[in-house]
């Protein structure tokens, strides 16, 4: 699978070249999508408090709005790996922008009308535009330089991510949800139906301006890449040696790999999905305050801002991608632990810090789980995507677990396991890629790479 530009790029490789490290512009090409992929995706938090009061939802109802855009993520991959297959990186991205353009759109005209199955459905295709250029962008990412140090470029483009996830929940808390106290307070003493529908409708109508400004910037942002020059991205063999190995060992080396990760990226877009999305919920059952309970997302994200910064210092330095990885998963045993055993807002700042092991486990666990794909990559990239529905599947699982065990038992039920199971990967994929190590260190990589 080759994803060609317009003209042809003499950032071209042939087999026996090693990866180069991309210029500028595409690091702050890919960076900036990154980052409106983190708006797209995080806002999902801030619009749970907002559709609970707009739709007059409870939290069974509400919770079904992770669960419709990561769904998209499951039943989307294949089909936008075919897209970008087909038409290119380029025309890829243009379409997951205009698609994220039209969601908008759709949520804020079905907010106003308060259609609840509408803005579904327009989030839903706002999961879907996400996911094609998300399938689009990291073959890209990963390929930008060396193997071993994957891990720092996707952390990279983790911080854009996440730096969207602590700027957009806070703007739309400021603009969209900045009547949301006063609305509750005035709903709990309001009695007359006429009055509550007016209020109601009147906050419902505070997504309208800023979705459309938001749908506007998107649409720019897809006719500016027509202009832009994509470097083509080839997936071959680095070593010829490599292509002398039958086709069943090639198959036998990756699969095991490749889904087991796929299953580690399933649970941590899940439990980074309830630390994320959930914990402004978790506050209000908490019984904190309504009015900074609306913020808690943001203090996630500045965690994983941390996070993302020990990352970068310590991979490969002071240790390799999976042995972070590893410690990051133990870190996160701890907290959840931690989040369980206490009360209050102690418990919802350790919910907080989760961010921080959350922060490497994709840039850890995505290169690890595509390599040695070779031109099955974009496929191998597909089913990792996938695994991004792991936000549709443990946020509801930790609703209903809430609803009838109580949100810590939940809490701690979900994330605990989970984050014993990456652990588990993580020594796994270690002691399983030792040799293959050493060959990359002494010059000689031996699997199949996406390369520039």
């Amino acid at each position: 699978m080759t994803f060609a530009p317009s003209r042809p790029s003499p950032m071209s490789l042939t087999a026996q070249h090693r990866p180069v490290s991309a210029p500028s512009r595409l690091v702050t090409l890919m960076g900036f999508l990154f980052f409106i992929i983190g708006v797209m995706t995080w806002l999902n938090g801030p619009l749970i408090a907002f559709s609970r009061l707009s739709f007059s939802l409870d939290d069974n109802s509400t919770f079904l709005i992770p669960t419709v855009f990561y769904s998209a993520h499951l039943l989307g991959a294949f089909p936008c790996a075919w897209v970008t297959g087909r038409v290119g990186a380029k025309s890829g991205m243009m379409l997951a922008l205009l698609g994220m353009a039209g969601g908008c759109v759709g949520f804020a005209a079905c907010s106003a009308a308060r259609f609840y199955p509408g803005g579904l459905a327009a989030l839903f295709l706002t999961g879907c535009s996400v996911t094609l250029l998300g399938i689009t962008i990291n073959p890209y990412v990963t390929g930008m330089g060396p193997f071993h140090t994957a891990a720092r470029r996707i952390a990279i483009m983790g911080l854009c991510n996440k730096a969207a996830g602590i700027i957009a929940p806070v703007i739309f808390g400021k603009t969209t949800l900045r009547a949301l106290g006063s609305t509750t307070r005035a709903l709990a003493v309001t009695t007359d139906p006429g009055q509550r529908a007016v209020l109601i409708s009147h906050f419902a109508h505070q997504i309208v301006v800023p979705y459309l400004v938001l749908a506007v910037g998107l649409a720019i942002t897809a006719l500016s890449i027509r202009f832009i020059s994509l470097p083509p991205l080839h997936f071959h063999v680095a070593e010829p040696q490599a292509t002398s190995r039958p086709a069943t060992d090639l198959q036998r080396r990756w699969r095991p790999q490749l889904w087991l990760g796929a299953a580690c990226l399933f649970l941590y877009v899940g439990v980074e999905a309830i630390a994320g999305d959930a914990i402004g919920t978790y506050g209000d059952h908490l019984g904190l305050d309504i009015d900074n309970t609306k913020f808690f997302t943001s203090l996630t994200f500045c965690m994983m801002i941390v996070g993302y910064v020990c990352g970068l210092i310590m991979i490969p330095r002071v240790m390799s991608q999976l042995s972070y990885l590893a410690f990051a998963a133990a870190v996160g045993v701890i907290l959840s632990g931690g989040a369980v055993l206490t009360t209050g807002m102690t418990s919802v700042l350790c919910m907080a810090a989760l961010g921080f092991s959350d922060a490497m486990m994709w840039p850890s666990l995505y290169p690890v789980a595509i390599e040695g794909l070779g031109r099955r990559t974009l496929h191998g990239t597909a089913i990792t995507v996938m695994a991004v529905s792991g936000g549709a599947v443990l946020p509801k699982l930790f609703v209903w677990l809430a609803t009838t065990y109580g949100f810590t038992v939940a809490f701690g039920g979900i994330l605990i396991p989970s984050y014993l199971f990456i652990l588990s990967y993580a020594l796994w994929a270690a002691r399983r890629d030792v040799p293959a190590t050493r060959e990359r260190q002494s010059g000689n990589p031996v699997t199949q790479t996406p390369v520039l």
